[in-house]
């Protein structure tokens, strides 16, 4: 008879460990809620002081000299890939510079990568929507997305930002693929940012 209670009680055990493991995950990590950023392509037309708005463009370079020119932002959750939003618009341009060869606009379609980087904004006016113009809620970073663009070609658009006091590998800007060209050569004057919109957990 005691070996059968025995037996009984580890069925028991058994039976309820699922439920235990899920009331676990349920108070613990799988209840808790993702941090989320904007990222954006910024215009800054007063430098006195410097002030950022939404609004901005970016150009990229191919190896033969033509160009990509986007504008944009959306938001992302690092641990959710397809929890994105966003997009904005695109031109190609043929090696001479003006001559427009595509346009039309294009939408986030996951996230592959984000990385966090140091550097902080600093003597900047922030207007950027959603931001609480607290620059401490600004960061540098580098994120991958993939792309769909509005003729149906798809590619990944990298978004990279530098603030002060962060590495000098860090480029400002964006490269964008499009089918199989790849703009990779990020062009000066492009200014991009990362902004916490929420943050409900402490980053890894």
């Amino acid at each position: 008879m005691g070996t059968n209670r025995r037996w009984f009680r580890i069925s028991l055990i058994l039976l309820a460990s699922p439920l235990i493991f899920a009331l676990a995950g349920a108070n613990g990590d799988g209840d808790r809620k993702e941090t989320t950023y904007r990222w954006d392509i910024v215009n800054i037309p007063n430098s006195n002081p410097p002030t950022a708005f939404e609004g901005g463009f970016a150009s990229a370079l191919a190896n033969d000299g033509s160009s990509i020119t986007v504008t944009g932002h959306g938001t992302f959750k690092p641990r959710e890939p397809d929890e994105v939003t966003g997009g904005g618009a695109w031109t190609t341009y043929a090696p001479n510079g003006t001559t427009i060869t595509g346009n039309g606009t294009y939408r986030v379609q996951q996230l592959v990568r984000f990385d966090l980087a140091p550097g902080v904004l600093t003597e900047t006016v922030d207007k950027i929507p959603g931001a609480k113009g607290d620059l401490t809620d600004t960061r540098a970073g580098l994120m991958f997305v993939r792309i769909a663009y509005s003729d149906g070609s798809k590619g990944i658009l990298v978004f990279s930002c530098g603030l002060d006091g962060s590495p000098a590998s860090i480029f400002e800007g964006v490269t964008a693929s499009k089918g199989y060209t790849d703009y990779w050569n990020s062009l000066q004057g492009n200014i991009t940012l990362f902004h916490i919109l929420s943050q409900d957990e402490k980053q890894d």
